[in-house]
């Protein structure tokens, strides 16, 4: 029997190691658990006391011993609420455990999928990772409650409860459980392709999520393309095939309850026919046949449920299989929980043969620059030159090369991410916001800054007098990703955001992409003083904003094709020279009526 109990919850090895990461997340709570157990022991010896008290109370009624009758039904009332009770306080232990569990694994899965690097993101879709963190997580749970309490459950009862009958009737037990076989091997059968299709649902759930995430985050564009009803019919073919998956799934599904079902009440006619003639010949008494059946009919509910627990363990490993591709994900180099102070030394970096390809695409070819700590270096070129995928190798967004990139002598490829990442102020083209205020934004590094601190960020971007004319000032909402406000507000609150956390390496991409000329300059004439001893790397479109710069780096095609001072490359008539030429003609055309 504890066979069966194994082979119908773990139908194959598959299942059984896909979900053995539970293990360790178990194991941190097993003083809950462990009183969860014994909570449940009791409510299974209270269940055993119910028959027997049925027997002995029938004994007596046989016997017209009213008063001894009276007693057992007392007991019976009795261990029925206490069972109640304990039943009660065992589901409270396992199901809480279950949500913390949930909440230790996703915990978990945010802090591996936080610190990879970009190349792991590029190659995934955001809609599916959000399924991994809502849906798959949900079976997890399930599984850890109501599957880890029905599990112990049924082998408790079938403990228990065969004890109780092979004491009561070894031979008729034998007999009621015939077709219990049966059913496993029915079961079996089923739960090969259970597993598969579980898989297959989750996988086209992932792309729902994904297409919904998209229709939301691009509602603009859908409007404004006329694109709706384009994006419809892609979404009705994924929400078909979504359909059609569940379909084939609760066709499985539905067949192994009608097999649960069943058995249950084919073990009782067994009984009652085998155990109605030994009654009838004397060798069993009525109250021992109404106990055996009483014992039988507790192993129904179990029996019923290890259907339920077979296919939402079979949901739970298919889901696991998904999570566990965050949680296998290569760690940090170092500890990005430590909480310590920025570190504002500016350093001095160096470029020697630095390539980089994104798959087959070289992007940087044979780059070679050696800029000394606290330089203001600018980083020119037409679009698609490399600009931004060179700051986002120093930003270690994508790895370099071995012995390629060198901060202060040592490898960018073998050092701490941690650590450096301290000593970086990072601000990208596209301005990203959180979800919050305009205050918490710009305070998003240290959120216990007080409002000196708050002012003083605000005044270095430019956006004190614009923030105040709002309704709710520094208090309103920026709505996701900083929908709210407009390109260039939301390019001077991450640059409020950079300077409000510090470094000592600033990695500035087009930060004023969307002011215009005038206001990006007087914010960058702002910023600077505050920044005076950094090392800062600032690439931009406007070759005109680094004028002010010690050195700039001319890409043209992803190599370094000229490098000095802006006065000595405007002299050279090289590629920073036209670039210049250009910028003054596009000035000069925007003047005329």
């Amino acid at each position: 029997m504890v066979k069966f109990i194994a082979d119908s919850l773990l139908t194959n090895w598959l299942s059984v190691k896909s979900l053995l990461f539970l293990i360790p997340y178990l194991r941190t709570y097993q003083r809950r658990l462990l009183a969860g157990l014994a909570w449940l022991v009791l409510t299974n010896v209270l269940a055993m006391v119910i028959p027997w008290t049925l027997k002995r109370g029938i004994d007596a009624a046989e016997r017209s011993d009213y008063r001894e009758l009276l007693w057992f039904a007392v007991i019976l009332a009795a261990a029925s609420v206490l069972r109640g009770g304990t039943r009660i306080l065992s589901r409270l232990r396992y199901l809480r455990t279950a949500r913390r569990i949930e909440v230790d694994l996703r915990r978990d899965m945010l802090t591996r999928l936080l610190v990879q690097e970009t190349p792991f993101f590029d190659g995934q879709r955001t809609g599916d990772l959000l399924s991994r963190f809502t849906n798959d997580l949900a079976n997890i749970r399930m599984l850890a409650g109501f599957g880890v309490l029905t599990l112990a459950n049924a082998a408790l009862v079938y403990l228990f409860t065969l004890a109780m009958l092979l004491n009561l009737s070894p031979g008729l037990t034998l007999i009621a459980l015939l077709p219990y076989p049966v059913m496993l091997v029915v079961v079996k059968r089923i739960s090969r392709r259970l597993l598969y299709h579980s898989t297959r649902v989750q996988e086209s759930l992932g792309k729902v999520s994904e297409a919904v995430e998209e229709g939301v985050s691009g509602q603009a564009v859908i409007r404004a393309g006329n694109l709706f009803d384009n994006r419809c019919r892609q979404f009705d073919r994924l929400n078909d095939d979504y359909l059609e998956c569940n379909l084939v799934l609760a066709r499985l599904r539905a067949l192994i309850l009608p097999v649960m079902t069943v058995i249950g009440p084919l073990a009782t006619l067994l009984a009652l026919y085998f155990g109605g003639s030994r009654v009838m010949t004397g060798t069993l008494s009525l109250g021992e046949l109404v106990a055996f059946n009483a014992y039988l009919v507790q192993l129904a509910w179990p029996t019923l449920l290890l259907g339920w627990v077979l296919t939402l363990t079979q949901r739970a490993a298919a889901s696991m299989e998904r999570i566990d591709l965050l949680l296998r994900l290569p760690a940090a180099r170092g500890d990005f929980s430590t909480v310590g102070p920025k570190d504002t030394a500016a350093p001095a970096v160096r470029a020697h043969g630095l390539n980089f390809a994104y798959d087959e695409r070289p992007v940087l070819r044979e780059l070679h620059f050696d800029i000394p700590a606290g330089t203001l270096v600018g980083i020119a070129g037409a679009t698609g030159s490399g600009k931004s995928t060179l700051l986002k190798l120093l930003a270690q967004l994508y790895p370099p090369g071995p012995g390629q990139l060198s901060v202060d002598g040592d490898d960018l490829a073998r050092l701490d991410q941690a650590a450096y990442r301290k000593r970086l102020a990072v601000v990208p083209q596209e301005g990203r916001l959180f979800t919050g205020s305009v205050r918490e934004n710009l305070l998003y590094a240290v959120p216990e800054a007080d409002d000196e601190e708050l002012r003083r960020v605000a005044d270095a971007v430019c956006l004190t007098e614009e923030v105040e004319g709002f309704a709710e000032g520094f208090a309103t909402r920026v709505g996701e990703g900083g929908l709210s406000l407009s390109g260039g507000q939301r390019q001077r609150v991450c640059l409020g955001r950079a300077l409000a956390a510090g470094g000592g390496l600033w990695l500035l991409d087009d930060p004023f992409s969307h002011l215009d000329a005038a206001t990006a300059r007087k914010v960058w004439s702002r910023l600077r003083p505050l920044l005076r001893g950094k090392t800062i790397f600032l690439a931009s479109g406007r070759v005109s904003q680094l004028e002010g710069a010690d050195r700039v780096l001319v890409l043209d095609g992803g190599r370094l094709c000229e490098q000095g001072t802006p006065a000595e490359l405007a002299r050279s008539g090289g590629l920073y020279a036209r670039l210049i030429e250009r910028e003054r003609l596009l000035a000069e055309l925007e003047t005329l009526p």
